[in-house]
């Protein structure tokens, strides 16, 4: 409920005491036929006033606020002949531009008591409610303008109680609709309908479908179909019963039905299905969300997003049969490689990973199709704050190829001390490094993160105080102005861009020149060196001693 686009056109005001207004049958008999559009309200600035409207009675406390529209009677009474009413008529316009066109009434319920403090009544009112018999025509031009910004403060006072009350209702018809959810997890395998879930929250059915969606990302029959689908993969990994007493014991009426919402939402038919699975032997872990998952523990299909996964698999010897490749092909130093991997989009597509049948997904990245994914193969989320070394012992046990981690991790300490000794003369260690980050006009500082994260962990130069600052605040990285350069500048600095650019700046150096790094410490390399992965991490360190080489003085 909004009232910014609407203007309020005070007409008259007054105050009344009751035996004044009781006289009239309906006060808004004086309203005129052009002034259909006129409305009324009324405050209560006495106890014991009850009001009237269209016969029917509405008991008013001190404070409460009433909208009568045109077309409606009204009377009032009270045993206290010195209750009094405040009592304002005005338009109300839709604002379309420069033009103002008529509405019939503000959005406010009509004769519907809002219950205002008075106290706040009375402050916005100010002394002008307190006079008796002031009336419009004797106010001002100033007054008028007064008064009239007065009525739009308690019309907005009406419209935040609306609010306040609007958020309440939602409240509980989040916590009725989560009561159904779990009504659901509970009853999954009995015959339930939409109407009769909605029935329970007290909701009609698009109400609770919308209220089921915000609160759980599908509509209610897909929510109860993977939940469904989810414990037959339980059945069909775990027991040979038939495909009959399977779909009933979940809730399936039908062996064809089931069978169909299987095979729509796993890519496999159930017997499919039971032919990979059943048996296989599996173990159970907890992802970085908490969550157990059961996980085959001699998988090799497995589908993954690729960005922090990718090398990984590829290091301990499985490639994936399906990653997030799209945008990482020709982006990254190992893509040949990547030749017989299929591609699953920018992101895990679950119509995508469908097709491939893998037996886990592996993602380094919340999902909101999540529930969906699962659906398709046990799904494990990365911690995103592993460093290279936990990332890559926690994918090599899901995949049981610890004995593989560790020896690339031995191998990689061993190259690592090895270009150290190479690099003694080049730099020494504890200087303070930035990674910058150009991709056309855009700049970007990066944290702890692609090859900033290998000078960092591996090389010993230390992030400047402004980007320790960002990687304590857990940033990746940031985009920065071309003028803010030199605000994160390390003693030493490296700038990554694609080759084509980079032939650019070596040629026109004006990057430098404008942001004053340091002489003879600053080094441009391939922007293809900016990835957490072991393999481009293990061959960033061949390529280190030429890039040190490389510098503007």
């Amino acid at each position: 409920m909004n009232l910014a686009p609407l203007y309020i056109r005070l007409q008259h005001y007054e105050r009344f005491q009751v035996d004044q207004i009781m006289l009239a049958s309906s006060y808004n008999e004086g309203i005129k036929d052009n002034e259909i559009n006129v409305c009324a309200l009324l405050i209560a600035l006495s106890h014991g006033i009850r009001l009237y409207v269209d016969k029917m009675a509405i008991d008013l406390r001190q404070g409460s606020c009433v909208l009568i529209l045109p077309t409606q009677s009204y009377t009032v009474e009270s045993s206290n002949k010195e209750a009094q009413l405040a009592h304002f008529t005005f338009e109300t316009f839709k604002v379309e531009g420069m033009t103002l066109n008529q509405v019939a009434h503000p959005p406010l319920l009509c004769g519907y008591p809002y219950n205002l403090l008075f106290s706040q009544v009375k402050q916005v009112l100010g002394n002008e409610a307190w006079i008796n018999n002031q009336f419009c025509s004797s106010l001002s031009t100033s007054g008028m303008a007064m008064m009239q910004g007065r009525l739009q403060q308690i019309l907005a006072m009406m419209v935040q109680l609306d609010e306040q009350a609007n958020e309440l209702l939602n409240e509980e018809k989040i916590q009725l609709v989560q009561k159904t959810v779990q009504y659901i997890e509970q009853h999954y395998d009995e015959d339930l309908t939409v109407e009769q879930l909605a029935n329970m929250a007290g909701m009609v059915r698009w109400q609770y479908s919308q209220k089921f969606k915000t609160l759980t990302g599908k509509k209610p029959t897909d929510y109860v179909a993977h939940l469904r689908i989810n414990q037959a993969k339980e059945l069909l990994r775990n027991t040979t019963d038939p495909l009959s007493k399977i779909a009933r014991q979940i809730g399936f009426k039908d062996e064809y039905y089931f069978s169909r919402c299987f095979h729509k939402l796993t890519g496999n038919t159930p017997r499919e299905y039971a032919n990979i699975h059943l048996h296989t032997p599996e173990r159970t872990v907890i992802d970085s969300l908490g969550r157990r998952v059961l996980v085959p523990t001699s998988a090799t299909r497995i589908v993954t997003d690729g960005k922090f996964t990718l090398g990984e698999l590829l290091v301990l010897g499985i490639p994936p049969i399906g990653a997030a490749i799209s945008i990482m092909r020709d982006n990254v130093v190992y893509h040949n490689k990547l030749r017989n991997i299929h591609s699953i989009g920018d992101w895990a597509d679950p119509d995508k990973i469908a097709q491939l049948q893998p037996e886990f997904i592996l993602l380094s990245y919340y999902p909101q199709d999540l529930q969906e994914l699962d659906a398709l193969a046990p799904t494990v989320v990365l911690d995103k704050k592993f460093r290279l070394f936990e990332r890559l012992r926690y994918i090599a046990k899901l995949v049981e190829r610890s004995k593989a981690a560790e020896k690339w991790i031995t191998t990689y300490e061993d190259k690592v001390r090895m270009v150290r000794r190479q690099l003694v003369d080049a730099y020494v260690a504890g200087e303070t490094a930035t990674v910058y980050l150009k991709l056309g006009v855009k700049f970007y500082v990066m944290c702890q993160t692609g090859l900033a994260a290998s000078l960092y962990e591996s090389l010993g130069f230390r992030p400047t105080p402004k980007v320790m600052h960002l990687i304590e605040q857990g940033q990746a990285w940031i985009e920065i102005q071309q003028h803010q350069i030199n605000h994160y500048a390390g003693e030493r600095n490296f700038i990554l861009a694609s080759p084509q650019e980079l032939q650019t700046i070596t040629q026109c150096p004006q990057i430098v020149t404008l942001a004053k790094l340091t002489p003879g410490k600053t080094h441009f390399v391939d922007f293809t060196w900016n990835h957490c992965d072991p393999i481009t991490r293990e061959r960033l360190l061949d390529v280190l001693p030429s890039i040190f080489k490389k510098n503007i003085i």
